[in-house]
């Protein structure tokens, strides 16, 4: 049980790991790339059950391999870096959306170009009066 814990962790700190070099690199497609085998691998992580039992003949030797510990401990620095390099990546997909629409003309400001790139003044439509005879 322990070795297919410790494959599985490694499985997902590798994953992890190339993760957060296509987000380092801002390459985004790469990233989304790795979504469904990211999530297979985490969900594999998520039912990760590991049962370590001391040998009762050697009360001082640890319960689990001592491969899984640090294995352990590496993953959860890989996945303190991918937190923190998909919080910037975040920040700056807001950003870019900001920049975007910043840069649209509000809905009220229409330009007043034709289709062949002649100037029309605008037209005023305030003050017209309409009088019915009877």
């Amino acid at each position: 049980m322990t070795d297919q814990a410790l494959a599985v962790i490694e499985k997902a700190n590798a994953l992890l790991e190339e993760e957060n070099s296509f987000l380092q690199e801002g390459n985004v497609p790469a990233v989304m790339a790795l979504l469904k085998r990211k999530e297979a691998v985490l969900a594999q992580l998520n039912d990760l059950t590991i049962h370590c039992r001391k040998a009762s003949e050697d009360p001082e030797k640890p319960c689990c391999s001592e491969e899984l510990p640090l294995a352990s401990e590496k993953l959860n620095r890989t996945i303190e870096n991918n937190r923190a390099l998909l919080q910037q990546a975040m920040i700056a997909q807001k950003h870019i959306v900001q920049l975007l629409t910043a840069s649209l003309s509000p809905p009220g400001n229409k330009n007043h170009y034709g289709k062949n790139g002649s100037y029309n003044a605008p037209r005023s439509s305030t003050g017209n009066a309409y009088r019915k005879n009877i």
